[in-house]
């Protein structure tokens, strides 16, 4: 450990604490990212507007791009992932990408080239018979490079994955063909953590390079960051279906998979057919990431925008992927909360449980045209979740029409069931407030939903 660059090493500390089962340690994550973010602010937008420097005459020392050393790439992606979804700030402008975290992105992409051809360049230097001292050599800087290869890949598939989860503008526009962007499949996590060189040698050269546009329809065998790649390269319709209508269709991680990467799966399904900003305005009586919406007409247009979208098709493949994602969720219980929501999870999967579970009560809402008032929550609300998990389970989401309404609308006992998730795991930033919405929900006290 005491070769990782501290500030490194802080930055790894911010996005490990969040599975720490002591109390105090999410806290002491936020407060350390703060640190951090004050250290990285010697090369941030506040500096470079100072100076009026545009980023595209840069010079290498002046931010951090894709020839900067692999501890500061490393930096700003744990940063960025941490802020998107962790950070205490909930305001609306905190949800859009740092400017450190667009110009790597986008010095990642231009020098995509360089990186295809130093990886084949690296692989022709192998030597020819195990020298351990030669082997080790090569094998370092095959680690650096493939290092610099899987952040853009890890950087693709955050911002794909932040601007779907929270429907706002993503940093690159274009799309992976037409733009020129063709990000390298990722090696295997058997070759990028083999236990010693001559494993690596033997794994690497059987290994058959190629990119996401020359993948076509023979999948390989997919580890979980592969397949959460895969994932987010298709729900732009880029891979097997250009119809944005298909993208619930076309791929299922495999079951051997980790659910975290399915849960993913499905809770982009669900923001793809979702009005993301209609919905949390609705619900939250008129707040949206941390902001009061002071404007009556936006908070009238949201209303009526929701009311429509309950009644349509779209809002059927929403609420098939919403109870698909819960279900994958209630089904994997085991142990304290917090070590079910958090343990080898996603950074973003309680917002992902949230959103789903609002996407219910809105579809629910909307099929019963009046609220569900059950008398009473069961003693154990999980009872209720599993009754209507069990209505609204159909295999496609063209039959979630013929549930019941009364059953559609039976949303209280999972409202109080997220509720319960997201308090006891004490989370902020964009869960700022998403207790009080639910607990609002649950006893009917919400007074500006009657959308």
């Amino acid at each position: 450990m005491s070769t990782i660059p501290q500030p490194l090493l802080a930055s790894m500390v911010v996005i490990g604490a969040q599975y720490s089962p002591r109390p105090d340690a999410k806290q002491y994550s936020a407060s350390l990212h703060a640190g951090c973010a004050r250290l990285m602010s010697d090369v941030s937008a506040e500096r470079l507007i100072q100076r009026n420097v545009h980023p595209h005459w840069l010079k290498q020392g002046d931010i951090i791009t894709s020839r900067s050393s692999v501890s500061d790439l490393q930096i700003v992606f744990h940063m960025e992932m941490f802020n998107r979804f962790r950070a205490r700030s909930a305001k609306f402008e905190s949800i859009e990408s740092s400017l450190q975290f667009k110009t790597l992105y986008a010095s990642l992409i231009a020098d995509q080239d360089f990186l295809q051809v130093k990886q084949e360049s690296l692989l022709q230097a192998l030597p020819p018979s195990n020298v351990p001292s030669q082997l080790q050599a090569v094998y370092r800087r095959w680690v650096e490079h493939e290092t610099r290869r899987r952040i853009l890949v890890a950087m693709f598939v955050l911002e794909t994955q932040a601007s779907h989860l929270l429907q706002r503008q993503a940093c690159y526009r274009g799309t992976l063909t037409e733009d020129g962007l063709d990000l390298p499949f990722p090696t295997s996590a058997d070759t990028w953590s083999c236990p010693d060189i001559f494993t690596w040698r033997a794994l690497i050269t059987s290994h058959e390079a190629f990119s996401l546009s020359e993948l076509g329809s023979n999948l390989p065998s997919l580890d979980a960051f592969q397949s959460s790649l895969l994932t987010c390269y298709q729900i732009h319709g880029l891979g097997l279906s250009s119809d944005p209508a298909q993208h619930h269709l076309i791929y299922q991680p495999p079951k051997s998979l980790s659910q975290h990467t399915t849960r993913t799966h499905h809770a982009l399904g669900l923001s793809t057919h979702t009005p993301l900003h209609a919905l949390l305005i609705t619900a939250s009586e008129s707040w949206l990431f941390g902001t009061k919406i002071t404007d009556d007409a936006i908070w009238q247009k949201s209303k009526a925008k929701l009311r429509e979208w309950t009644s349509s098709e779209r809002a059927m493949r929403a609420t098939w992927h919403a109870t698909q994602l819960l279900r994958l969720s209630f089904q994997n219980q085991s142990g304290p909360l917090q070590q079910q929501t958090d343990a080898g999870g996603y950074l973003h999967d309680l917002w992902c449980l949230y959103v789903a579970a609002l996407v219910c009560w809105a579809f629910g809402y909307g099929s019963t045209n009046a609220k569900a008032q059950p008398d009473m929550l069961a003693d154990n609300e999980e009872v209720l979740v599993a009754d209507y998990l069990d209505a609204m389970a159909v295999h496609d989401w063209k039959h979630i029409g013929n549930v019941a309404r009364m059953s559609a609308g039976s949303t209280r006992g999972l409202l109080e069931w997220v509720r319960r998730k997201i308090g006891d795991v004490g989370m902020g930033g964009l869960l700022n407030g998403a207790e009080d919405v639910l607990f609002r929900l649950v006893e009917g006290e919400s007074k500006l939903v009657e959308f």
